[in-house]
């Protein structure tokens, strides 16, 4: 008689299901466990994985916790995610009315109490308290999968001590730590006094390489001369994206143009800045793509860029989704010069990293991946190479691998 298959139950704070934790759901029941995803409600009924149980109003629907959920929701439709406005607002909310600790206790408990799983997965730092009391209470273990340096973004001081406070609290309740870069790996080992924690990048699938299109300039009707520079990713704030529309007016090799691809709160005041003299015909927006279709049109430009800037530790520490599906998808990458990215595109020899804090700056590198033919085509050489070494068929054997020795 065959024994049961060890269930998996992944606790995220987000309604989006990150990439990262589908992979890992795919790659756990490839190697014979079953996988749960809890989650927060959605804003309105869409089709959803069917992995996913999203959570109810056990904790009340007069709760203090759901109603500043239902607020959040709210706003979150109305301002920019990490505009001025929303960072204050939540900064308000963290301090004055809700318990950074007890907060998604609150909410998770009692969903995921149902379970009782060989292993509790904590994705990012907000979950890491629910998924230790849930851990102990069943004696399950517990994997705490940390997607950033959580207590390190643009927080107050006093979120920040709190988060850290927090982390420290629990994560040496932890079976398994695990994070997404060498940077953070050593951070969090340094801070909390531990060992061992492992890295798991943020690695795509890579199958066989998407077919190099022209669907860009079929769309936008450009000329074949054209080089395409690529921003993919949610439009949002802090991102430096009107630094980035904004070195468009400085770019001198007039086959530049950009185009940015993706949607978000900000989109339109990228757009109408788009529209002013010196820029306006050089910046091109295409809407959002589910993420199965990304990767194709990705192939369709030349360079992907991420212009992020070090605002806070989590950020200078950063390897966003997008480093990894630029490499999937063979595209020499174009980069702001942090300790991370840095490691990958200028360690693999696949692109440029540089100063993007100005226009200027930012418009001298545009120029400069362009360049010079030889070294462009040695990036797409080596790219080839990488994307086969840096890819989510790499990672997962070592993600079961960890995940096995907690059966």
């Amino acid at each position: 008689m065959k024994s049961p298959k060890p269930l998996a139950v992944m606790l995220t704070p987000d309604r989006q299901i990150d990439r990262r934790i589908l992979l890992s759901a795919d790659s756990l029941e490839a190697a014979g466990w079953d996988v749960t995803i809890i989650a927060m409600p959605l804003d309105a009924q869409a089709a959803d994985d069917r992995r996913v149980v999203r959570i109810g109003s056990q904790a009340g629907p007069a709760s203090r916790e759901n109603r500043v959920l239902d607020a959040y929701r709210w706003m979150r439709g109305h301002l920019p995610m990490n505009g001025r406005l929303m960072r204050w607002m939540k900064r308000l909310t963290w301090r004055y009315l809700v318990d950074q600790e007890s907060f998604y206790s609150r909410l998770f408990y009692s969903t995921a109490a149902q379970y009782k799983p060989r292993v509790f997965v904590a994705n990012d730092l907000p979950m890491l308290p629910v998924a230790s009391q849930l851990a102990k209470a069943c004696g399950a273990k517990l994997v705490y999968d940390s997607h950033e340096l959580y207590s390190e973004q643009e927080f107050s001081d006093r979120e920040k001590r709190g988060w850290a406070e927090i982390e420290a609290k629990y994560i040496g309740t932890c079976d398994l730590v695990i994070t997404v870069n060498p940077s953070i790996a050593s951070e969090l080992e340094k801070r909390y006094g531990i060992e061992g924690v492992k890295v798991i990048y943020n690695a795509e699938r890579t199958h066989t390489a998407p077919a190099v299109s022209r669907r860009f300039h079929e769309v936008f009707g450009l000329s074949a001369d054209k080089e395409i520079v690529l921003l993919q990713g949610g439009i949002s704030a802090g991102r430096n994206l009107e630094v980035l529309v904004e070195a468009m007016r400085y770019v001198k090799n007039s086959a530049v143009v950009l185009v940015v691809l993706g949607d978000g709160l900000l989109l339109n005041s990228l757009q109408k800045l788009a529209q002013q003299a010196g820029i306006k015909g050089r910046i091109y927006f295409h809407a959002a793509v589910p993420q199965n279709e990304l990767l194709a049109l990705t192939a369709a430009a030349n360079v992907g860029v991420i212009p992020y800037q070090a605002t806070c530790l989590n950020n200078h520490y950063c390897t966003p989704n997008k480093l990894f599906e630029f490499i999937a998808a063979g595209l020499p990458i174009l980069a702001t010069d942090l300790p991370e990215i840095r490691r990958l595109v200028e360690g693999q020899q696949i692109g440029l990293v540089g100063n993007t804090s100005s226009a200027q700056a930012l418009a001298v590198l545009m120029d400069d991946v362009f360049s010079d033919k030889q070294r462009f085509g040695s990036w797409k050489a080596r790219m080839s190479v990488v994307r086969q070494r840096i890819c989510w068929e790499q990672e997962e054997k070592k993600l079961v691998e960890l995940y096995e020795a907690l059966r």
